[in-house]
């Protein structure tokens, strides 16, 4: 995988510009109400004039924090590389990194971030039986479908031969539900088409998804993957549980 160093924060700058605009209109008008007052001596303007100056300090500063903070601040991409030749996702390696990188931002500006890992049904199957060329080809048809269902800020990535996994950043506990809905609900409308053999097959495969929330003090990364790993587990088995009802109930 290439270098997954954090992007500097020239991002940033418009919005610096933006303060330091201000700062510059603020300081003019105090300058020209500076200019009438001492011309024609208007009433209570010397007064206007010095809440404007506690104006423009504010601004300055809070400009003065803000590029601290963009210069320390990693810019948030969604896949600066790519790790994995078969989804183009990138890997488990670089999905620590950024889900660690995104518990900094929780933390520091109170928000919330959510994790969701995804099984592939049944892949080993798929492999034994068409070949691991088809198997690579559903997993990846996947992948796709799983990048169409997440928002573009979202960073979806590769754990391992048939898992899948997205950081959905600040994203509720009711946001993270939707969109493990929104996923299997897509991938349940979407087969995969194949070539095996020269001979097209079209294969329903689905998937299950775990999801997990940590809000502002809530647990560490490993602890929140942990969790989304027991709800995973748990739609797991559940599906398990009406396959065996459906298969008992049509023989």
């Amino acid at each position: 995988m290439g270098n997954i160093a954090p992007v500097t924060a020239t991002a940033k700058r418009p919005q610096l510009k933006r303060y330091l605009l201000a700062v510059l209109g603020l300081v003019s008008l105090g300058l020209s109400l500076a200019l009438i007052d001492e011309r024609w001596d208007v009433s209570h303007l010397t007064t206007v004039n010095a809440i404007l100056m506690v104006v423009v300090a504010a601004t300055g500063l809070i400009a003065i924090h803000r590029t601290r903070v963009a210069e320390g601040e990693p810019i948030r991409t969604v896949t600066p590389s790519v790790g994995d030749p078969v989804t183009g996702l990138p890997d488990e390696r670089y999905f620590w990194y950024r889900l660690r990188e995104e518990y900094k931002q929780v933390h520091r500006y109170k928000t919330c971030v959510s994790v969701a890992i995804i099984d592939v049904n049944h892949l080993a199957s798929v492999n034994g039986r068409y070949g691991k060329a088809c198997g690579d080809a559903v997993l990846s048809h996947i992948a796709d479908v799983l990048e169409s269902s997440k928002r573009a800020s979202d960073v979806a990535a590769r754990l391992s031969d048939d898992e899948l996994a997205v950081i959905l950043l600040e994203c509720t506990k009711d946001g993270a539900s939707a969109f493990e809905h929104r996923l299997e609900y897509a991938v349940n409308r979407q087969p995969s088409k194949v070539t095996v053999n020269s001979q097209a097959l079209t294969l329903w495969v689905g998937v299950c998804t775990g999801v997990a929330t940590a809000m502002e003090g809530e647990a560490n990364p490993e602890e929140l993957v942990a969790r989304a790993r027991q709800d995973l587990e748990a739609a797991k088995e559940e599906r398990d549980r009406r396959r065996e009802f459906w298969t008992s109930t049509s023989a």
